[in-house]
């Protein structure tokens, strides 16, 4: 999986001789961080990092925030879905 996510982020340079070269310049020092492991993939980035599909997106902020956003969202648990905060507002 990081293979393709890394391609999204870092996609080859047209203008490249070799097909897997990476464009160097893509990777700016405060652009997104790709960082692959066996059992993880950590996407991460100084300022703020938004996982968009359509209508829906989650919004990471480096302060800790998180938004989530769409016309449908759905929390599904077998077990335990715990909702904790200094408060919390339904509707």
């Amino acid at each position: 999986m990081g293979d393709i996510v890394e391609r999204l982020l870092f996609p080859v340079d047209a203008d490249s001789d070799e097909a897997g070269e990476r464009d160097a310049s893509a990777r700016s020092i405060d652009g997104p961080a790709l960082e692959p492991a066996d059992d993880e993939l950590i996407l991460s980035s100084r300022r703020k990092l938004t996982l968009r599909c359509g209508k829906a997106s989650i919004t990471l902020y480096p302060s800790g925030k998180i938004v989530l956003r769409g016309e449908y969202i759905l929390s599904d648990a077998e077990g335990v879905n715990r909702i904790n905060g200094g408060r919390i507002e339904l509707n």
